[in-house]
């Protein structure tokens, strides 16, 4: 907690691993996601499935299904931390999850008994690493004394500039998940046609082009990225990836050699993204342009 007596709390969806998140002191409700009849928590292998074990899964076929914070659950996360101080929760896109209706729901039902707190829930429209970039910036001003108030201001005027450019390798997840029709499914995979995705201003996920080939796809998000960053050169970049680290090195590196980026930092998908995504998922995440 800050001087300014209050915390940040977000959700699994961000994607942070456990020990950055201690760091920077951020808690993380999880989501749940079932596969093969068993329930897990969301949160990088702690007190859930391994990671690697969750995308060796998928690869023998098996689909993740999700679920989302229920108001009940927040209720129980807000409370313990209400009764220390003010909260401010940064939530995964409501486009793509329940979660953000259900932590308005408990943040009403919860302001009565702490009339003397103050309880924010922002829509962060992001997700995955972009929501983990929303946070991250969030704990850093708030470590250097950015009062909660001025802090939810803050994220409301430039949770629009947070970027997510996403390509991946396998059209089947997004195709059981609504994303894509059957038809698609094939036609793309007898033409190896690799979907190139963004997240818009509403924080939902928008088709933007299709290329052929895995190298082209891993290519274009390098030259997109370079064409959306602003001040690259002041960046520590994200990248997640479903599980296949050698792609990611891959793009990290180009991303360093061409578009002049601070740094890159990488890490999986995480168990409830990549039931959507599935392996061979590969996201970039920066601070850009404002989305469309």
């Amino acid at each position: 907690m800050s001087n300014n007596n209050y915390v940040i709390i977000t959700d699994t969806t961000c994607d942070l691993p456990a020990e950055h998140l201690r760091r920077i002191k951020v808690d993380a409700i999880p989501l749940k996601f079932t596969i093969n009849g068993k329930t897990y928590m969301d949160g990088y292998g702690e007190n859930t499935l391994p990671i690697n074990e969750f995308y060796a899964l998928q690869r023998t076929g098996a689909r993740g299904v999700t679920s989302m914070v229920s108001v009940e659950e927040y209720i129980e996360n807000f409370t313990p931390l209400l009764e220390k101080g003010d909260v401010l929760y940064l939530a995964f896109s409501s486009a793509l999850s329940g979660s953000y209706g259900a932590a308005c729901v408990a943040a009403e039902e919860l302001r009565p008994r702490y009339p003397e707190r103050k309880l924010y829930v922002i829509d962060t429209k992001a997700a995955s690493r972009g929501e983990g970039l929303i946070v991250s910036y969030a704990a850093q001003k708030r470590d250097e004394g950015m009062p909660i108030d001025e802090l939810k201001a803050w994220v409301e005027d430039n949770w629009f500039t947070f970027c997510h450019l996403v390509t991946v390798d396998d059209l089947h997840h997004l195709r059981m998940g609504g994303r894509i029709s059957a038809a698609s499914e094939f036609i793309g995979a007898m033409l190896d046609i690799k979907p190139m995705i963004y997240m818009n201003i509403e924080g939902k996920l928008i088709p933007d082009g299709k290329v052929r080939g895995r190298k082209r796809a891993l290519n274009k998000l390098v030259s997109q990225t370079k064409e959306d960053i602003i001040n690259p050169e002041e960046q520590t970049l994200y990248i997640c990836h479903g599980d296949c680290l050698e792609d990611a090195e891959y793009v990290r590196e180009r991303l360093i050699e061409e578009v002049g980026v601070k740094d890159v930092v990488i890490w999986y998908a995480g168990t409830v993204i990549g039931s959507h995504t599935g392996p061979g998922v590969v996201a970039v995440f920066f601070t850009g342009k404002r989305k469309q």
